[in-house]
């Protein structure tokens, strides 16, 4: 997410500095700079002032953020296997509390926060809107879900105490990336693994184009100190898989694998492989998700790129990538 806006913003001209951990690389964004901007795509990277820190380790923050007028926070620790959840929950929640208050601390104009639908509560009734925040996300008992309702919590404190802030909420985001085991392209790893297979479950999805566009025109005009969920369209997973199968030529789903029968996979499978399937993951893929854009439409008058056409577009970049490894 962070480096598909880092794109957008250097080719605005936009003067940007983008914090990285001493430890981290900068290869996968620069690579993807070039991927989306060809010849000119290095020259652009080279633009991004990196500033060394950590959102975990306040007095850094303090440091790199000087000067600033603008911020977006895109850090999180994603992992749906529930590996550690310690780490997720306090990545989310410790970071963003330091983040703003480094902001308010330095007067920065406008905040915005990438939050996530699994940050809400799915209602009784009807589809999943900005107002189902007052308890995490339905995978109330998932790491990933509490820590971004924290995360969020911590924004909103600071909005009560002078921050201006823009709160988008994706659903799943749909993009190139070039690490094809993390993210939801790894999602197209593992239907290029059982192509033949699906869940019974209904989900969102939305371009990662959209999501940057969105988070610039709301941190541009706003309006601001407001949530907007970010998603194109509802879909089955097995209008998902198949398009994605169609994509990556795949052989097209044709089995539901059932709650008893994903239950018995996931209880094998972390037998024998080091790659757990944790009971999140499980619910994700069979439970219900509708989420309502009707907000983000009107307010903006904002039109969707189709997901149809976001995974066709994933779907090359992967093939290239695979093709190259």
């Amino acid at each position: 997410m962070g480096a598909h806006l880092l794109t957008e913003l250097v080719k605005q001209n936009e003067p940007v500095s983008a914090l990285k951990r001493p430890s981290s690389s900068t290869l996968l964004t620069e690579k993807l700079f070039l991927y989306k901007l060809g010849e000119q795509g290095k020259n652009l990277f080279q633009k991004i002032n990196w500033v060394e820190g950590d959102i975990l380790e306040p007095n850094s923050l303090s440091e790199v953020m000087q000067g600033v007028k603008e911020v977006y926070h895109c850090a999180a620790e994603v992992d749906l296997r529930d590996n550690n959840p310690d780490s997720i929950i306090a990545t989310a929640e410790k970071g963003t509390e330091n983040i703003v208050d480094a902001s308010l601390a330095l007067g920065i104009e406008k905040f915005c926060h990438i939050s996530s639908v699994a940050a809400l509560e799915k209602p009784v009734d009807g589809d999943i809107s900005e107002e189902c925040f007052e308890n995490p996300g339905e995978l109330r008992n998932a790491p990933y879900s509490i820590a971004k309702h924290l995360a969020e919590q911590q924004v909103w404190r600071a909005n009560a105490e002078g921050l201006k802030v823009v709160v988008v909420s994706p659903s799943i985001i749909l993009g190139p990336w070039g690490n094809l085991s993390n993210g939801s392209i790894s999602m197209f790893t593992f239907i290029d693994k059982i192509s033949t297979y699906y869940t019974g479950g209904i989900m969102g999805f939305v371009d990662v184009s959209d999501v940057v566009n969105i988070m610039l025109i709301l941190m541009k005009n706003g309006p601001y100190n407001e949530r907007f969920i970010v998603n194109s369209e509802n879909l089955s997973f097995k209008d998902f898989f198949t398009a994605v199968a169609k994509g990556i030529n795949k052989p097209l789903p044709k089995v539901k694998l059932g709650n008893f029968t994903l239950k018995l996979f996931q209880f094998i499978n972390n037998l024998i492989s080091k790659q757990k399937i944790s009971s999140t993951m499980v619910e994700h893929a069979t439970g219900t998700h509708n989420f309502n854009n009707k907000k983000v439409k009107e307010v903006l008058n904002y039109a969707f790129i189709p997901v149809a056409d976001s995974v066709a577009a994933t779907a090359k970049f992967y093939i290239n990538e695979r093709r190259g490894k």
